[in-house]
This record gives C-alpha cells, sequence and structure tokens, in this order.
C-alpha cells in the first residue's frame, strides 16, 4: 500500500506539472472577468499541464478542462468550506470556481487561479432562478470528495503514444477506465449537475456538426470540456483583454 501510495503521488506530480510551450493569445482582465461572469457559468480552460496538452490532442480541441463559476454561492452556503475558503483567499472568496482536480479531488478555487490562462465562458441558456440553486446545491455536494487510486493509473494509461491512435478514435480513447476517472477528465460532475435541472449539454455528431449539422444528448459521463463550447444550450460570452493602461496582473 505504501509503495501504491508513493506510485499515485508520483504519477500525479507528472500528470500535472506544466509545459514550457504554453501560450496565452489574449490577457484576462480580472475587472471585466468578475463583472462578466454569473453564478453557473462554465469556465472552460486552457490548461497548461501534461494532462491538459493530453486532453486537447485526443479530443482535437482549445480546451482541456472546465469548472464552474460560484461566485459567493459557498459564502451564503456556509459550513467549514466556507470559512477555508475565506481563511485561504479572503474577499477573493466571493469570486469562486468549484473544479474536479485530479490532485484535489473537487474543491472550490479563485477565479484568479486561471487567470493566466486562456478562457472561455459557456453560459446555459433557460435555467432559471430555481434551477440554478439546484445547480450550485449538486455542486456544492460534492466538495472533497477525492478519487481513488486506481483512477490515475487508469489516466496514467493514456500517455502511450497517442499520436499512433486514428482521430477518428482519440476522443473514445477517453471513455475508457471507471466512471469516476471520467468525472476527472471529462466534466461529468458539472454536466449531472445541469442535467439534474434539466439543462442537456448536446454534443456535435461529427465532425460537420461544427458548421449547423446534427447534435445529440450525450450521457453525462461521456462529456468533453469542448462539448459545452459546442453544445447550443450554451451561450458564449464574449472576453475582452485589459484596456490600454489596465491591470495586467494577478487578481
Amino acid at each position: 500500500m505504501i509503495l501504491q501510495d508513493a506510485m499515485s503521488r508520483a504519477m500525479v506530480e507528472y500528470l500535472t506539472g506544466t509545459v514550457s510551450n504554453y501560450q496565452r493569445r489574449v490577457a484576462n482582465d480580472p475587472g471585466q472577468l468578475k463583472e462578466l461572469l454569473r453564478p453557473g457559468d462554465v469556465v472552460l480552460v486552457e490548461g497548461d499541464t501534461r494532462i491538459s496538452q493530453l486532453i486537447k490532442y485526443l479530443t482535437q480541441s482549445s480546451w482541456s478542462h472546465a469548472c464552474m463559476y460560484l461566485g459567493d454561492a459557498l459564502l451564503r452556503w456556509g459550513g467549514p468550506e466556507a470559512d477555508r475558503a475565506l481563511e485561504l483567499y479572503g474577499e477573493e472568496a466571493a469570486h469562486l470556481l468549484i473544479e474536479s482536480d485530479l490532485k484535489d479531488g473537487v474543491a472550490a478555487v479563485p477565479l484568479s487561479k486561471y487567470i493566466e490562462c486562456n478562457l472561455r465562458i459557456c453560459r446555459p441558456q433557460g435555467l432559471h432562478p430555481g434551477s440554478l440553486d439546484r445547480v450550485m446545491m449538486e455542486m456544492l455536494s460534492h466538495l472533497g470528495v477525492r478519487y481513488d487510486q486506481r483512477n490515475i493509473f487508469d489516466l496514467a494509461r493514456y500517455l502511450f503514444p497517442v499520436h499512433l491512435v486514428p482521430r477518428r478514435f482519440r476522443p473514445r480513447s477517453l471513455y475508457l477506465g471507471s466512471s469516476s476517472s471520467r468525472e476527472v477528465i471529462c466534466s461529468a460532475l458539472i454536466a449531472k449537475a445541469f442535467y439534474r435541472a434539466g439543462i442537456t449539454i448536446e454534443a456535435p455528431m461529427g465532425p460537420k456538426a461544427h458548421g449547423g449539422g446534427a447534435f445529440h444528448v450525450r450521457h453525462q459521463s461521456y462529456i468533453m470540456p469542448r462539448d459545452f463550447d459546442l453544445s447550443p444550450n450554451f451561450q458564449i460570452m464574449k472576453v475582452h483583454g485589459p484596456a490600454p493602461g489596465g491591470n495586467h496582473g494577478h487578481l
């Protein structure tokens, strides 16, 4: 068991290690992001880690990770997690994201964590106030959930030479393994919350769907970050860069 724990930690450290060739296309303006974002928005991230690079390649998409914007929902929820967020992030605890992370499991993190990454905001359409409350409760109820060690090894096997996989089979490579390992990669936690509120994620049926072709409702376990970007049930919100002379730094 000690050896397995050590191997798991080493694998996680490797998979979550950053790459040196990451390029940020547009600088993010923290103030504009805070003003634009609403609770329930899905924030897509073009990550800068090894596992992010692999997911982007297999899915043929820029987006490797998805979070949900909470705003101050955790503070209003209350409890130990809210106290911890206030202690760690101070006033930034009013601008939190919730994510499912390979290293930390399901956690609330400040918006500033991804301020240096390429981002896209996807806003669910037709989400009424009561439905939004259900989505928030579903997400917050999973705080602190961690993933089994065997799921880490499920992810590690994707490190084989993926360029040998035919293009049409690459996304399917990520559908292998246990359901909980798919939740780490495939945004299933967010999809599950939306499905329970009556908002589905309609994924394209094939490459032609990018040009307005057919879509279908995909099971929540198989939702990828790019599906929020492509689904007609989500509106893409424009994020502008900082104004000249504005703040280009961290939150």
